[in-house]
């Protein structure tokens, strides 16, 4: 089944931690249905609902959509993620400073709408890059920094230092 995460779940650790938060949440609900199935009552309260990330929340949302939420569900949920992990194409964006979360998601949301609808994109920061970007996939490396630059015109820089 087709899972479409929100832009703020964008690195292979970020599908890690959701999927805990899932695991979680599935420990919880499989719990509470047992002991309403066999009408048990103890007279400690049953433990509260794991409080969940937006995330998370959105995601068994969307997926209780889909499917009735029930513990076979859930399952099949954690199962999708972890195959999701495994299985999509990734990307590393490495910054001059770390991104923050409005620049990260608009990379994503970018990088879902013009390259791979489940792309997996993992930032990282290099202050020796200045500025710009330096984006690696694969075996392939694509630097737009300005460090790259400078050194591409490394006879040119003392010229431009003396008329600044």
């Amino acid at each position: 089944m087709n899972l479409n995460l929100p832009d703020s779940i964008c690195s292979q650790q970020d599908v890690s931690a959701l999927t805990l938060e899932v695991r979680q949440y599935a420990r919880w609900y499989s719990h509470g249905a047992v002991k309403k199935r066999l009408r048990i009552k103890s007279r400690r309260k049953m433990a509260e609902e794991p409080v969940l990330s937006p995330a998370a929340s959105e995601i068994i949302h969307d997926w209780s959509i889909k499917k009735p939420l029930n513990s076979q569900s859930l399952d099949e949920l954690i199962a999708a993620l972890d195959s999701f992990k495994d299985n999509s194409p990734s990307l590393t964006i490495i910054l001059a400073a770390p991104p923050t979360s409005g620049l990260k998601k608009t990379l994503v949301s970018w990088c879902r709408k013009n390259v791979e609808p489940d792309i997996l994109v993992n930032f990282q920061f290099n202050s020796t890059l200045l500025g710009g970007m330096v984006v690696r996939s694969g075996s392939h490396v694509f630097d737009w920094s300005f460090r790259r630059q400078i050194l591409a015109e490394r006879a040119k820089f003392p010229e431009i230092l003396r008329n600044v």
